[in-house]
C-alpha cells in the first residue's frame, strides 16, 4: 500500500512519520480550523490524532465511513460531595425542632458506609415515612423489597433520570397500584403538606418538590426533549470535533452519543470497566458508543420531535430500549434476547487483541526550570548576551527541557558505541534544520568524539522494543533514559471484578477527609483470603510473563514477602494491591512498596543511554491506528 511505502524513506521517516501517516492528507481548511481552536495543545493533539486515525481507516476501506459516532460528555460534571451523606443529614436535623424521634441519636449511631445505601439515605430525608402515604417505614425491614420500593417520580420509561432528585422511598403495595405516569392528584392532596415541610427543612430539593407536585401532563415537546437529552449533551471540545468531522467527512452521517447512555448499558449488562487495569477501556468504550448510538439513532433518527409528533411517544420506553428489536428501513440495529445482539457485544468486549498506540511528539514546552541556581549546578547561562554570560554573577538555569532524542555513534576509549542523546528545547529548531549544527552540538556541548548521527530525531513517546520488552521513551535522568511500559495487563473476568472492588475502596479512601482511616466493611466485598489470591496472581504475572524482562527483581522480592503481606491489615493489603497495579500500567506512575519495607518508588523503567549495550534494541514506528508498523534496528542502522 502506498501509505506504508511512502512513509519510510530514511532518514526523513524519523522526523516525519506522523505526518506521513495521515496529517498530510487532511485538507487546508480543516488544518486551519484545528489550529485556530481555543483549546489546550493537548486537546489539539488529540483532535489531530482522531482525524489521522479516521483518515487511515478511510484509506484502508477505500471509502468514507457510513456513520461516525461522537461521544458527547456532559458539559458540567457532577460536583463531588465535600460532606458525607451522614454529615449532611446530621446538620439538617440539628436545624429541625422536631422531637418526635431521636433522629440525631439514630444518625450518629450509624456508620458512614451505611449511607452508601440509597434506601437508608432516602429513609432519613423522608423522616422515616412513605412518600405516598405518610405511613411510618420500619427501619428493621427497610431492605425487604417485598415491603418497600424506590420509585421514580418522572417515569424512567420516558426520561432516564436515576438521580436522587427523581426517586422516593414508598410502600410497595402503593407503588404497584400507581400508573407509569405522574403522581395522581389524590396522593398530592394527601401528602402535599408533608412534602412542603420536607422541602422547607432542606431535606428534599426544589426540583424533587416541584416534580412531586406537578399536575400537568407531559407535552410532545417535553417528550422530544427527554429523547434529545439521551442523544446529545456535549462539551465545547466535543462540539469542535463534531463540526470538524462534518466538514471533513461530507458523505458521512455524524451521530452523537451521550456518555451516560453507554454507562447505563454497561451497568445493565454487567460489562465491568476498570481504568486501572489497562488502556483497552478506551477502545471498548468506543465500540459501545457505536452499539448504543446506533440503537438510538435508528429508533429516533436525528429528528426526535418529528418522531414524537407522529405518535412515537406511545411506542418508546427508555427503560426497555433493549428488550425489543430496533429496526428501521430493513436495517436491524438491535436484536433482542440473550442470543441476539448482546451475545455479539459480550463476545467482542471479552477480546483483548486490541491495538495500542501513543502519539509521538516533539516537546515544545518550557525551556528549563525557571529557578536560578548557583554556578556548577545549572546547565544554561541566564544571560544570552556573551558579554553578560557570567555564571559567577548571574547564576544558571537548571534542568534543561528535552525536545527529542538522537541516536549517535561515537568513540569512547577507542571503542565505537551508540547512545541516545537528548536535544534541548531551546536548540531544537536549529538542530532540526542544519546537519552541521547537530554535529557541532554533539562535539562541543556533549563532548562526543567523532560523532556519527544515525537517527537525528526520535520523538517523545516513540515506541521501543528492548530485549523483547515494549516501552515508550518519556524522558531522561542523568545518563539514564526513562520509559513507560507499553505491555497492557490482561486479567480474567473474576480478577477484573475483584480489581474493581479494590479500586472503588481506594477511591473512597482518597475522598475521606480527616478523622480515622476508612475501614473495609461488608459492602466492599473485600476479604483477606481474596487479597492473598490476587496478590499471588499479580506476582505470577510479574515473574512468568513479559514483565519479567524488566521487573524480575521486583517480582522475586514480592514472592518472598508473601507472609509479610498476609500479616498486614486488610486495609493495608488492599492499598498495597492497588500499588502493585502500577507495575503494569502504561504510564509513569511508580509503586509504593513501603508497607512491605520496600522502595517508595518501585517499578520505574530506566535504561542506560548506551543503547549498544543491549542485546536487542528496536525503534518501532506505528501508524495512528497501529495497523502499519516499521522497525528500525538501532544497533545496525
Amino acid at each position: 500500500m502506498q501509505l506504508l511505502s511512502s512513509a519510510f524513506d530514511y532518514p526523513r521517516e524519523v522526523a516525519e512519520y506522523n505526518r506521513s501517516f495521515g496529517e498530510q492528507e487532511i485538507n487546508k481548511l480543516t488544518y486551519s480550523i484545528v489550529e485556530n481552536l481555543y483549546v489546550s495543545p493537548a486537546i489539539r493533539r488529540g483532535i489531530w490524532q482522531t482525524l489521522s486515525i479516521v483518515e487511515e481507516i478511510r484509506k484502508i476501506t477505500g471509502h468514507d465511513p457510513k456513520k461516525v459516532f461522537v461521544e458527547m460528555a456532559r458539559e458540567e460534571q457532577e460536583k463531588k460531595r465535600t460532606k458525607s451523606r451522614k454529615q449532611q443529614l446530621i446538620e439538617l436535623y440539628k436545624s429541625c425542632d422536631d422531637d418526635i424521634c431521636d433522629w440525631l441519636g439514630e444518625l450518629e449511631n450509624k456508620e458512614e458506609h451505611e449511607f452508601r445505601s440509597d434506601r437508608l439515605y432516602l429513609y432519613y430525608t423522608q423522616m422515616g415515612r412513605c412518600m405516598y402515604t405518610g405511613e411510618e417505614i420500619s427501619i428493621e425491614n427497610l431492605f425487604n423489597k417485598n415491603l418497600y420500593d424506590i420509585d421514580h417520580i418522572y417515569p424512567q420509561s420516558k426520561v432516564m433520570d436515576d438521580s436522587l432528585e427523581n426517586r422516593v422511598l414508598v410502600k410497595r403495595e402503593v407503588n404497584a397500584g400507581k400508573s407509569d405516569e405522574l403522581i395522581g392528584c389524590d396522593i398530592q392532596k394527601k401528602m402535599g403538606g408533608f412534602w412542603s415541610m420536607l422541602y422547607h427543612k432542606g431535606l428534599i430539593g426544589k426540583k424533587k418538590y416541584e416534580r412531586l407536585m406537578r399536575t400537568a401532563p407531559f407535552t410532545p415537546e417535553e417528550f422530544s426533549d427527554f429523547v434529545a437529552r439521551q442523544m446529545v449533551e456535549m462539551r465545547q471540545s466535543s462540539k469542535a470535533v463534531a463540526e470538524i468531522l462534518k466538514n471533513y467527512f461530507k458523505e458521512s452521517e455524524i451521530v452523537y452519543v451521550k456518555a451516560g447512555n453507554v454507562s447505563d448499558f454497561r451497568r445493565t449488562y454487567k460489562l465491568t470497566k476498570v481504568r486501572e487495569i489497562n488502556d483497552y477501556h478506551h477502545a471498548k468504550d468506543a465500540f459501545l458508543n457505536i452499539v448504543v448510538g446506533n440503537v438510538y439513532n435508528t429508533k429516533f433518527t436525528h429528528d426526535p420531535i418529528s418522531f414524537i409528533k407522529k405518535g412515537g411517544y406511545r411506542a418508546y420506553n427508555l427503560k426497555k430500549m433493549y428488550e425489543n428489536d430496533v429496526e428501521r428501513n430493513g436495517i436491524m440495529a438491535w436484536k433482542a434476547g440473550d442470543g441476539g445482539t448482546i451475545k455479539i457485544v459480550k463476545q467482542t468486549m471479552a477480546k483483548d487483541d486490541i491495538l495500542f498506540t501513543r502519539q509521538a511528539r516533539e516537546e515544545k514546552g518550557g525551556l528549563f526550570d525557571q529557578m536560578i541556581v548557583k554556578k556548577g549546578s545549572g546547565q544554561v547561562p541566564v544571560k544570552s548576551d556573551v558579554r553578560l554570560d557570567n555564571p559567577e554573577r548571574y547564576g544558571m538555569y537548571n534542568k534543561v527541557s528535552g525536545a527529542y532524542f538522537m541516536l549517535v555513534e561515537h568513540t569512547v576509549k577507542g571503542n565505537r558505541i551508540r547512545t541516545l542523546e537528548f536535544v534541548p528545547v531551546y536548540l531544537a529548531d536549529k538542530l532540526t534544520d542544519f546537519e552541521q549544527a547537530r554535529l557541532d552540538y554533539c562535539e562541543q556541548e556533549l563532548g562526543l568524539i567523532a560523532p556519527d548521527i544515525r537517527v537525528y530525531k526520535i520523538r517523545i513517546d516513540s515506541l521501543f522494543c528492548v530485549d523483547g520488552f515494549y516501552m515508550h521513551i518519556s524522558g531522561r535522568t542523568g545518563n539514564r533514559l526513562i520509559f513507560k511500559n507499553a505491555n497492557q495487563l490482561r486479567l480474567n473476568t473474576s480478577d477484573t471484578e475483584y480489581c474493581k472492588k479494590i479500586c472503588k475502596f481506594i477511591e473512597r479512601s482518597k475522598q475521606k477527609r480527616g478523622g480515622a482511616a476508612l475501614k473495609i466493611n461488608t459492602w466492599d466485598e473485600i476479604t483477606a483470603e481474596q487479597n492473598g489470591i490476587f496478590y499471588e496472581r499479580l506476582v505470577k504475572k510479574l515473574r512468568n510473563t513479559v514483565y519479567s524482562v524488566k521487573l524480575l527483581i521486583q517480582a522475586e522480592s514480592l514472592a518472598n514477602k508473601q507472609k509479610q503481606f498476609a500479616a498486614l491489615s486488610i486495609e493495608e493489603q488492599t492499598k498495597l494491591l492497588y500499588e502493585l497495579l502500577h507495575f503494569f500500567q502504561c504510564n509513569s506512575v511508580s509503586s509504593d512498596l513501603s508497607l512491605l519495607r520496600g522502595a517508595k518508588q518501585a517499578g520505574i523503567l530506566v535504561l542506560s543511554k548506551v543503547i549498544s549495550n543491549q542485546a536487542s534494541a528496536k525503534l518501532i514506528h506505528q501508524s495512528p491506528t497501529g495497523i502499519f508498523e516499521k522497525e528500525i534496528d538501532l544497533l545496525t542502522i
